[in-house]
């Protein structure tokens, strides 16, 4: 029963130390980052009904989620995601509000899956959403945003880009029911290539299936030049995929343009039921190479809940495999930001003043900053060491005298004299010199 008890539910876990403190910094980076970009904050509940994510979270989703009722009989659950969540406080209240309206969150997600390395049952997500805007602007933005946050952390990545409509457009074109569809784009999602091509086969017949396969084996050149093939049969639905293919070219020109590379990914689809159109995932080059995050158009998903229509578009990026690759990569940049810990040590006969205004001169700089007056510097470093600090910044007699603070490196066992006044410049540089870290 002790052993239980201690220890957090399977797929759950606890963070402590360097993990805690790198995903504090982790969350303050991405409001920074989204603030800039004119994104606001937005809080919603852990625990929503049910009905809020049966209807569009995908079927992977709805298989995952942790449902139970409360004690009046209502059936809720923990959230699997944050979007829906977010199209309901937007329907609530912000309706009236001038359009665009760009929210994010940074939020914990529940999904009973089968935990494995960067896969956890409760995960965190840093979230955008921009409703109200149609235009490829909005997708950008979104995207851009993102992206400068994991340009922040010199966290190296590309994207995978891809359109679901496309998908849709050849399944409607078939007559393919809505449900339907979803299970297909599951399967295509998942790689689950033998029983996509049986049902299919099964279902609809040769034609779709190998419409479908060539779909998601194409180029995009070749997926356009089947849409040309199908003009006719496609009907309403080829000006409509036409639109989509210039909103994907679009959308992949200007990230290319501002220096990131772009891929188009056929099979790319996303888990969610409730994207129409442009989707695109951002992949880690450096480090543990795997998906860090993905977006795209969920154009309607307020007529789900309500008689309005409103395009929307947005992502969010996995936090935990964020933090799992820096942990991995100790990435110099970190250090900077605050990850390392400092502290202030003064000889007993200097004013505190002096340690105080030091550190409210470079506590932004790091996570951990303590001034300590002390008698005795050698135990002092000594106690400090053991406890994760990184860097001494020590002030004695000497160093008041003449305007000076050394600064010793406790874990390279070495030191060096800096102006004061120039103090904060040299800890700008630090991280960047060849064996700071």
């Amino acid at each position: 029963m002790e052993a239980e008890t201690l220890n957090p539910p399977r797929g759950m876990r606890d963070i402590t130390g360097d993990e805690a403190k790198l995903y504090y910094t982790l969350f303050s980076l991405f409001s920074e980052t989204a603030s800039e970009n004119g994104f606001e904050p937005i809080i919603t509940p852990t625990v929503e009904y049910y009905r809020l994510f049966e209807a569009k979270s995908g079927e992977e989703i709805r298989k995952s989620m942790y449902v139970f009722e409360d004690k009046a009989g209502r059936l809720l659950a923990l959230r699997p995601e944050v979007t829906a969540s977010v199209i309901r406080v937007y329907l609530k209240e912000m309706r009236a509000r001038p359009k665009p309206i760009k929210l994010y969150y940074i939020s914990q997600c529940f999904r009973y899956e089968e935990p494995q390395k960067a896969r956890y049952r409760e995960f965190w997500q840093g979230g955008l959403e921009i409703i109200g805007d149609e235009t490829v602007n909005a997708d950008v933005s979104a995207a851009y945003t993102a992206s400068r946050f994991l340009d922040k952390l010199s966290l190296d990545h590309k994207y995978l880009v891809g359109n679901v409509a496309i998908y849709r457009a050849f399944m409607n074109m078939f007559k393919i029911p809505s449900e339907e569809q979803d299970h297909i784009l599951h399967l295509v999602d998942k790689e689950m290539d033998d029983q996509l091509e049986k049902e299919l086969l099964d279902r609809y017949g040769s034609t779709v299936r190998e419409v479908v396969i060539k779909l998601m084996r194409g180029t995009l050149d070749s997926v356009i030049s089947l849409v040309e093939e199908f003009k006719k049969e496609l009907g309403d639905e080829y000006n409509k995929v036409m639109k989509e293919t210039r909103r994907l070219e679009d959308f992949s020109k200007t990230l290319s343009d501002l220096g990131y590379k772009v891929e188009f990914s056929p099979r790319l689809v996303r888990g969610l039921a409730y994207y129409t159109g442009l989707i695109w995932e951002y992949k880690a080059t450096r480090g543990l190479e795997q998906s860090i995050g993905g977006g795209g158009r969920y154009d309607g998903l307020t007529s789900v809940y309500s008689n309005v229509y409103e395009y929307s578009t947005g992502l969010a990026l996995g936090l935990d495999r964020i933090a799992l690759i820096l942990m991995d990569l100790k990435d110099r940049l970190l250090v900077k930001r605050g990850l390392s810990g400092v502290i202030v040590v003064l000889s007993e006969n200097i004013p505190l003043s002096v340690g105080y205004g030091l550190a409210k001169r470079l506590g932004s700089k790091f996570a951990s900053l303590t001034v300590l007056a002390t008698k005795n510097l050698d135990k002092a470093l000594r106690v400090s060491s053991r406890t994760g600090v990184d860097l001494a910044l020590i002030i004695g007699e000497r160093e008041f005298k003449d305007g000076k603070v050394t600064v010793r490196d406790l874990n390279k066992k070495r030191q060096e004299e800096v102006p004061l006044k120039s103090i904060e410049d040299y800890i700008d540089t630090y991280a960047t010199k060849p064996g700071s870290t």
